[in-house]
């Protein structure tokens, strides 16, 4: 048996593993707890993602009116299936179908668009185009025929593992050559971009875990097996009457003995017993049984939770939300159970950040196809946000909030008693570096702290000033 157990390279061989691992009961779980962490929605709305305007003081954008018209009815209806596919494989792809002037008019995610009948190909370092399986062939030529970037919406997990021992497949004949300054002749090769499994690092754990279940369950069964050993008397009988009569007896036990089994089975039960016969050459007419059993190994479970909690460290989910209740406070300490629901968030956060970029891979397209425009990052009119709230990102935040907050309360303290009147430090500017101390926004700074209330300020204070003088005199 090999020490440590890999997932096959070949990505139609990964995928095959992978939809067998999701279908077991604890792994299943954990991706339904990833799934409801990234993409649960509030309590007053059953919308887990939304697409607003970017910026929230402008009125009602007409493409972001649009977008959500037409998009958000196709995102409710197949998000659930874009997360999960993510989720399991790293990557899932959708069939987008639009026209110039209407903008998309369906985007397919079915049997026919899984990952493995999808292949990405780049032409340096950039989307090239794609190809499936069910795509026919070309009559006049037998080449390789892309479709287009804009033909599938790829959503990927933002991890994968660059396969430095195996050089990409190169499929246009011409060879790779990173001096050429022109991108346009580089070569096209297929894409090692797919995306990682979110239980992709879970496999070798998964594995020792039923190894050691199986263990368990074999030890349990051959504890429950009762061994008899049945020992005739067959007195002075000759050798043939002997064999008749310990035939006799082994008939008689073994026809009882099979009813019983018999009636085990119908009852969805197994028959334990076994009975061994041996002639003893004593007295005729007794009979001597002697029972042997085993005893189970319980030591046997301590492994099975050690690779329960291996596992639920690879899936990064805690084994007490796997249904390991009995764990729930057991070495984590105060606050410890917070900090283990991190590592889910971290996990959600990767989900997300793969729905995001399709969705907004989504928007572009429409654009494109509708209106025929297309928008910088800065200049891009819509948001994609996400109403599910994470409680332990957000309690880590608060913590590093206050914290930062009581070192900017100390330094003020320390400021405010070398310089009480703010003769020699700038007030505005001291508030400034708490600002940025804390990690503020600067427009909300300039809104907090406008310059021109400032100046007024100075200026009353030099009016006073004047006027002071003036009494004195």
């Amino acid at each position: 048996m090999p020490l440590k157990r890999v997932l096959p390279v070949q990505r139609g061989a990964r995928y095959a593993v992978l939809r067998f691992m999701a279908k077991d009961p604890t792994i299943d779980s954990a991706i339904k707890m990833h799934i409801s962490n990234a993409l649960s929605s509030k309590s007053d709305t059953v919308d887990s993602v939304f697409i607003k305007e970017r910026d929230p003081e402008a009125k009602t954008d007409k493409i972001v009116a649009d977008l959500r018209t037409v998009l958000m009815p196709i995102i409710n209806k197949d998000l659930n299936e874009w997360a999960r596919k993510a989720a399991v494989y790293g990557s899932c792809f959708a069939r987008v179908y639009g026209a110039p002037s209407i903008g998309i008019k369906n985007v397919r995610c079915d049997y026919y668009t899984h990952p493995r009948f999808i292949q990405k190909y780049e032409k340096a370092g950039r989307l090239a185009g794609f190809t499936t399986t069910y795509q026919g062939t070309n009559s006049y030529s037998k080449q390789l025929r892309l479709l287009p970037p804009w033909t599938f919406v790829g959503f990927e997990i933002p991890e994968w593992e660059d396969y430095e021992n195996i050089e990409p497949i190169n499929v246009g004949g011409i060879p790779v050559d990173l001096a050429v300054e022109d991108a346009g002749i580089e070569g096209l090769v297929e894409s090692q971009e797919y995306g990682t499994s979110l239980i992709a690092t879970a496999y070798g754990p998964w594995m020792d875990l039923l190894d050691a279940l199986c263990s368990l369950k074999m030890s349990r069964r051959n504890a429950a097996r009762l061994e008899r050993i049945i020992g005739v008397t067959t007195g002075k009988l000759d050798p043939e009457r002997a064999a008749y009569y310990l035939d006799m007896i082994a008939e008689r036990i073994s026809n009882a003995s099979d009813e019983v089994q018999e009636q085990s089975f119908l009852d969805g039960n197994v028959q334990t017993v076994v009975n061994h016969y041996i002639p003893m050459f004593t007295e005729k007419g007794g009979i001597q049984i002697d029972s042997v059993q085993g005893t189970p190994d319980i030591n046997g479970l301590e492994d099975v939770l050690f690779h329960v909690k291996r596992l639920g460290s690879a899936i990064g989910v805690d084994p007490s939300l796997l249904g390991f209740g009995d764990m729930l406070s057991g070495g984590l300490g105060d606050g410890g159970f917070f900090r283990m629901s991190v590592m889910a968030a971290v996990k959600a956060d990767l989900l997300r950040k793969a729905i995001k970029n399709g969705i907004h891979r989504l928007c572009e397209i429409h654009i494109a196809y509708k209106y025929g425009k297309v928008f910088t990052p800065d200049e891009c009119p819509w948001v994609i946000g996400f109403n599910a709230v994470n409680t332990a990102i957000e309690r880590e935040e608060q913590e590093t909030m206050e914290s930062r907050s009581n070192l900017a309360g100390g330094i003020i303290g320390a400021i405010a008693t070398i310089d009480q009147e703010f003769t020699i430090a700038d007030k505005r500017e001291l508030a400034r570096s708490i600002w940025k101390l804390i990690r503020l926004d600067d427009e909300e700074f300039e809104k907090v702290f406008p310059e021109k209330k400032q100046k007024e300020a100075e200026a009353v204070e030099a009016k006073a000033a004047a006027a002071g003088e003036e009494g004195e005199f």
